[in-house]
């Protein structure tokens, strides 16, 4: 049996995550119709989803934009 280590990502990763698989299950999406929509791999995206593994901000806009959202910079507040 193969032993994975889940990655640790940042809080502010974690919270977009999350977002983004709010956005998913209100849209129902299937993991497999993203796949065929994007061309990530569904196992790709559901590593992404249960924080295993850390997508590249380019396939994170592109699961983004199959859901009808786009990712903004915002400046904090102070």
């Amino acid at each position: 049996m193969m032993n994975i280590e889940k990655e640790v990502i940042s809080n502010e990763e974690f919270d977009l995550i999350c977002e983004y698989i709010k956005l998913r299950n209100e849209s129902n999406i299937s993991q497999s119709e993203l796949e065929r929509k994007v061309g990530i791999a569904r196992s790709t995206i559901a590593r992404m989803e249960k924080n295993m593994h850390s997508m590249s901000i380019g396939n994170f806009v592109k699961l983004l934009d199959a859901l009808g959202y786009k990712l903004e910079i915002i400046k904090k507040e102070e």
